[in-house]
């Protein structure tokens, strides 16, 4: 990656608490390079609760804008002067640009899962999704789904309340047909098969975790070319067994890639090809491969 730094650079920060274990800046300055942009992404730590002050900075400075993770994704949305209504309806941003000190907000995981689907399952119209979870991911990525015209949506959350609030909400929004119920097996069972799409929206399975689902034999009730899709990723408790039930899947590479085209559209107003996922995903595993490098560095120095 060619670093470039001259008056014209343009700044723009990656924020989070914590932030050292994010690979994102590595990506997004790899994708800059590759829309031949003369601007970087430096990573760097905003605390909860400071994000008034970092704003007002932001603005001085005239910085570009920046890029969200955890915590700030709900918390910076009072402080913006424009947000998307999707962004604003599941009370999640994590992309801002900066425009003539107007701050525009936008959320882009709903994009990114959504354009990974599409180009594994085709047309989606008239399908039937079944959203496991309805935490900050859930909610957009079932108004993508909406926009790409799936008829009805399930939802299945360990707090009922929250999957009523994302089913609700979704129906009153787009129209469609929705459902809801807790994660138990017997609801799951019910929805799975009536579904044509299931996509896995919690921290449950992963890899390492010591958080996993109760059980996954309702995946047994899936037909057998519903498409599994996690956004977590590379492998998780739930790929697996779609796997081994001869499901088609798809992690949340997918979703992670997609959104790089996505967040350069909305911050520079440039439409990169497809072709580009190849090279972020190059930089992706470059940008991994280094972080763990890292760790073990400072591992060795404890």
């Amino acid at each position: 990656m060619r670093v470039k730094y001259d008056v014209d650079t343009q700044l723009i920060f990656q924020i989070g608490d914590p932030i050292d274990h994010s690979t994102a800046a590595f990506l997004h300055n790899e994708m800059y390079d590759l829309a031949n942009i003369n601007a970087v992404c430096v990573p760097i730590l905003v605390k909860k609760g400071t994000l008034p002050e970092f704003t007002e900075a932001v603005r001085r400075l005239n910085l570009n804008g920046f890029d969200i993770t955890m915590p700030h994704k709900s918390d910076i949305i009072p402080l913006l002067d424009e947000c998307d209504e999707t962004s604003r309806l599941f009370n999640s941003v994590n992309h801002v640009k900066n425009e003539n000190g107007k701050l525009i907000g936008i959320g882009l995981d709903g994009v990114g899962m959504g354009s990974a689907i599409a180009e594994k399952a085709g047309c989606l119209k008239g399908k039937k999704v079944l959203l496991l979870g309805a935490g900050s991911v859930a909610g957009p990525i079932g108004a993508d789904l909406c926009q790409r015209g799936v008829s009805e949506v399930f939802v299945a959350n360990r707090t009922v309340e929250k999957a009523k609030k994302t089913a609700e909400t979704i129906g009153d929004y787009f129209g469609v047909k929705t459902g809801y119920g807790e994660l138990t097996e017997e609801y799951l069972a019910g929805a799975a098969s009536q579904a044509d799409l299931v996509v896995q929206c919690t921290s449950l399975g992963m890899a390492g975790s010591a958080q996993q689902y109760r059980s996954l034999r309702f995946m047994e009730r899936l037909h057998k070319d519903v498409l599994c899709a996690d956004v977590l990723y590379p492998n998780t408790a739930f790929l697996d067994r779609a796997k081994a039930l001869g499901l088609p899947v798809l992690n949340g590479l997918g979703m992670l890639l997609n959104q790089q085209i996505a967040m350069i559209e909305f911050r520079f107003g440039i439409k990169l090809p497809q072709k580009c996922l190849l090279q972020a995903e190059e930089a992706l595993a470059c940008a991994v491969t280094l972080r763990d490098l890292r760790d073990q560095r400072r591992g060795g120095m404890a």
